[in-house]
């Protein structure tokens, strides 16, 4: 373009633009002088227009400037000190300091001072720091608090070889682990109370990863139910009683738990959600089991082989020993279903009169049976344990509940107490001498005269209340019938007995049914010196009691009327010796038929004057008498 025509034009009407071609030719300038602005006419043939010429109006500044005031945008990076007035808003990132300057109207008093050159990110600092301690924490969120089912059919263990059904999508269910058990399709939680914020938000349910409920939260009580999603007592946080102390009109908390939710066949978790925040998961097992309770059932006791046998008047017993197990089998219907209870679900009710506790039975006793237990175990055909009881160190006659009871516990109930059914009578002695019962070897002597050893029974040489005094070793203790004028020890009991053994007891011994029906006699014999009293203490019931000191001349001879035996049913003379005509050896009140404690004197003899320091007690018993116990004693 050769020799180009310039010319500038000018206007003070602020907003006014020259008009093409009317007011500007093309190539030519003009300004506005109200407005800062320049324009050009520019363009080609139809294309000619008047266009603002691209200068920018911002201020362009650098170093330190000075000014009253600036008027219009200031744009572009600000370097060095900006001082004086800045109208119309600041954006952008400033990296200095920004000085608060002087308020209108001046500052006031307040928390703190503030003077116009202090920072302003100084003084909102100090600012944010007193509001802090003046608004009160927030109330606790719901997040990470444990939530727990309600209504559950309790607990119960996972049995083996089933894969159950995993709902949660995390973690599978492990085989011998205890779970809550749930059997009725749907689950609901506790409250958890007072969290929040009870005045935003928003609250969900979860049953696994399905929703169940949701409900908005806003400022007021939205206390509501959503599916199965319920809020309650959504109210100001300063009724809290775990977040103590939060003033009021500041935050609001709530209740919430699930109610009904549905709950599908196997292991499921639920929780609750508010925003951010989530409690714990709570998981159960939803058992879809139909099995019914267990049934105990047992077979005929089978009796030992070769027992281990003991006597006592020629009845045999069985010993405490090993051989001498009774078995049986137990049988159990419906032993698990999905679940089980633990691994002994067979529970003893411990050892009975007469036997040993056989202990709790764990499905591995059973017929193919593990820990943890096979799914649906026993249902339909029942498994079996063989029980063995042994009988107890002790001496007695097991007349009912012979064998232990037992009790099956599953979670889909129980069978208790019991007992499998024996009717026979079994007698049992064990081998650790007791004086609580009635021992013919081993009855209780305690501090009295000189010597030791208990009292021992001794032959009763002829039937009759005063027959000639014998003494003779007894042999009832080994197998064979006793005179039919012994009474007999049996079950630690001393009887009147007319029993027959050969059937109805085990181990089947003598008939003692005939032959037997008068007095029946016991004596035993003490080995003492020093004694001229002593206390005898009996339970039980019998007809008479005579004593005797057979070795002890003047003794027989003042008592020979009676061969030597004295009268504990009667009296004592009151001096001297018994004699034929006053037998009586009672002093401090006469012995009787129903047991007690009893002394008996010498009088003026002792056990010392009889030469072998022999005292002979011979006991009478009638039809139906008994004794329990018996103990001879100083007074």
């Amino acid at each position: 373009m050769a020799n180009p025509k310039i010319k500038i034009k000018r206007s003070s009407v602020a907003g006014k633009v020259p008009h093409y071609p009317n007011s500007l030719d093309v190539g030519e300038f003009a300004i506005n002088t109200a407005d800062g602005k320049v324009f050009i006419a520019a363009g080609v043939g139809a294309g000619v227009t008047v266009r603002e010429v691209g200068v920018s109006t911002a201020l362009v500044l650098s170093g330190i400037v000075t000014s009253g005031s600036f008027v219009g945008p200031l744009t572009g990076a600000v370097t060095g000190n900006v001082t004086g007035d800045v109208t119309g808003d600041l954006t952008g990132n400033v990296a200095g300091d920004v000085t608060i300057g002087t308020p209108t109207g001046g500052f006031k008093s307040g928390a703190f001072t503030i003077s116009n050159t202090d920072k302003t990110k100084d003084s909102i600092n100090d600012l944010n720091n007193i509001l802090g301690k003046l608004v009160p924490s927030a109330p606790t969120t719901i997040n990470g608090v444990s939530i727990s089912l309600t209504g559950t059919a309790g607990s119960g263990r996972l049995c083996a070889g089933f894969t159950p059904t995993n709902n949660t999508g995390g973690s599978a269910p492990v085989a011998g682990t205890q779970y809550t058990r749930n059997t009725d399709s749907t689950v609901s939680t506790s409250y958890i109370t007072e969290y929040g914020p009870g005045d935003s938000g928003t609250v969900t349910g979860l049953i696994n990863a399905v929703g169940v409920g949701t409900i908005a939260l806003a400022s007021g009580d939205q206390s509501a139910t959503s599916d199965a999603l319920q809020i309650a007592n959504d109210e100001d946080a300063s009724n809290s009683s775990r977040d103590s102390g939060i003033a009021a009109g500041f935050y609001e908390i709530y209740d919430v738990r699930l109610i009904n939710a549905a709950s599908p066949d196997g292991y499921n978790l639920a929780k609750i959600t508010h925003g951010s925040a989530t409690t714990g998961s709570v998981y159960w097992y939803e058992d879809p089991s139909t099995v019914s309770a267990p049934v105990i059932s047992y077979s005929t006791p089978i009796t030992p082989a070769s027992p281990t046998l003991a006597y006592s008047s020629g009845i045999p017993h069985y010993t405490e020993a090993s051989a001498n197990a009774f078995t049986y089998v137990m049988t159990v219907e419906n032993a698990t279903g999905d679940m089980y209870t633990s691994n002994s679900f067979i529970n003893s009710d411990g050892q009975t009169n007469g036997f040993q506790n056989p202990g709790d039975k764990s499905y591995t006793n059973f017929a193919s049976g593990t820990n943890p237990p096979a799914r649906n175990y026993g249902v339909g055909t029942g498994v079996t344990c063989l029980i063995s009881q042994q009988p107890r160190n002790v001496h007695t006659t097991v007349t009912s509940n012979v064998f232990t009871s037992f009790d099956a516990s599953t979670p889909y109930g129980s069978h208790n107490n019991q007992r499998v059914t024996y009717t026979t009578d079994v007698n049992i002695m064990g081998t650790t001498a007791v004086t609580s019962s009635m021992d013919e070897n081993n009855i209780s002597i305690s501090s009295l005269g000189t010597g030791s050893g208990n009292a021992t029974r001794v032959k009763a040489g002829a039937t009759g209340d005063n027959p000639t005094p014998a003494y003779t070793t007894w042999t009832g203790n080994a197998s064979g019938s006793i005179d039919t004028y012994e009474a007999a020890v049996r079950g630690g009991t001393l009887r009147h007995d007319q029993a027959n053994y050969s059937t109805g007891y085990l181990p089947a011994g003598p008939d003692y049914s005939s032959g037997r029906t008068g007095n029946q006699y016991f004596q035993i014999e003490l080995i003492r010196s020093a004694v001229s009293e002593f206390s005898i203490t009996y339970a039980g019931s019998v007809a008479g009691c005579f004593v005797c000191m057979p070795d002890n001349s003047t003794w027989t001879t003042s008592l020979s009327g009676t061969n030597g035996w004295a009268d504990m049913f009667a009296a004592y003379r009151g001096s001297g010796v018994p004699t034929t005509a006053e037998s009586g050896c009672s002093t401090g009140g006469l012995m009787d038929t129903n047991g007690g404690t009893f002394t008996c004197t010498f009088g003026t003899e002792s056990s010392s004057n009889d030469s072998n320091n022999r005292i002979l007690i011979r006991w009478k018993l009638t039809s139906g008498q008994s004794i329990t116990s018996m103990s001879f004693t100083s007074t």
